[in-house]
């Protein structure tokens, strides 16, 4: 049976309140009609259908606010009017033609995209200062660091007056030059600190075979080491020997007049 005409007859002939409401009525009220006129109760409607009985009755109420949702409603209709006899195309096409079009508002999907917008910023505010604040702290480490170890290897000042009384210094042939050759010869790996004209040159563990072992001053050149045994020395081409026969601190100074034990 179509659905639209019959809907059409009912509407000449009866008086409805005004509004959507009273026209969804209508539906529910021609459901109803068409289940009676089948004989048919609505728990019979719902064994063969398998919809709720309190969902039939919503229907033909036009409580449709009692249905999950539009997709039921709609689902709902169709195996209703099927199981009265009714065209269920047309028992959707009705309900959706009576249905009051809701218009979408964009401000709900406006406040999700400021939302996220605004999420996306303070994240990004949060991971500039997280950066901000891990180069400050890698910047302060470093300069600690620096500062620690430039004192800590700072340059002693070493000279015969603070060290106490010097042996007679070993006096070299010849003319004294001008300046100072020395060269360490390690015949095992030894730790020596050497200072050229009072500026350190060198501080670690010179190896049999080292590259770097020779160094020339003005001045002056003090060689440390706690194990002298270890060092030949030689001063302007001259082999001097071993800074020291024991172990333990030994501080010898390089001129151009000599060279000579200083501690």
């Amino acid at each position: 049976m179509r659905i639209a005409a019959y809907i059409r007859v009912r509407r000449n002939s009866c008086t409805y309140p005004a509004g959507m409401g009273a026209l969804l009525t209508e539906l529910g009220d021609l459901l109803r009609t068409a289940r009676e006129d089948k004989k048919l109760t609505v728990d019979e409607v719902s064994r063969s259908t398998r919809i709720k009985p309190q969902y039939l009755e919503a229907l033909e109420h036009g409580d449709y606010g009692q249905i999950p949702g539009p997709a039921y409603i709609t689902g709902f209709l169709r195996n209703y009017a099927l199981a009265i006899g009714l065209h269920p195309d047309d028992a959707v096409q009705e309900y959706h033609s009576l249905r009051p079009t809701q218009t979408p508002t964009v401000r709900p999907a406006t406040r999700v995209l400021a939302s996220g917008h605004n999420r996306e910023h303070r994240r990004r505010i949060l991971w500039s200062l997280a950066t901000l604040l891990l180069f400050l702290g890698g910047g302060f480490a470093v300069k600690q660091y620096s500062d620690t170890y430039a004192h800590q290897y700072s340059a002693p000042n070493i000279t015969p007056p603070n060290l106490g009384v010097a042996q007679p210094p070993v006096q070299l042939p010849h003319t004294a030059p001008s300046v100072v050759h020395v060269t360490l010869r390690p015949v095992s790996p030894v730790w020596v600190w050497v200072t050229v004209d009072r500026i350190p040159k060198f501080h670690g563990v010179l190896r049999p075979g080292s590259a770097r072992t020779r160094w020339v001053a003005h001045s002056s050149i003090y060689v440390v080491t706690m194990h002298g045994a270890r060092v030949m020395v030689s001063v302007n081409g001259r082999r001097m020997g071993p800074m020291s026969r024991h172990a333990g601190l030994t501080v010898d100074v390089a001129t151009p007049t000599g060279w000579q034990r200083v501690a």
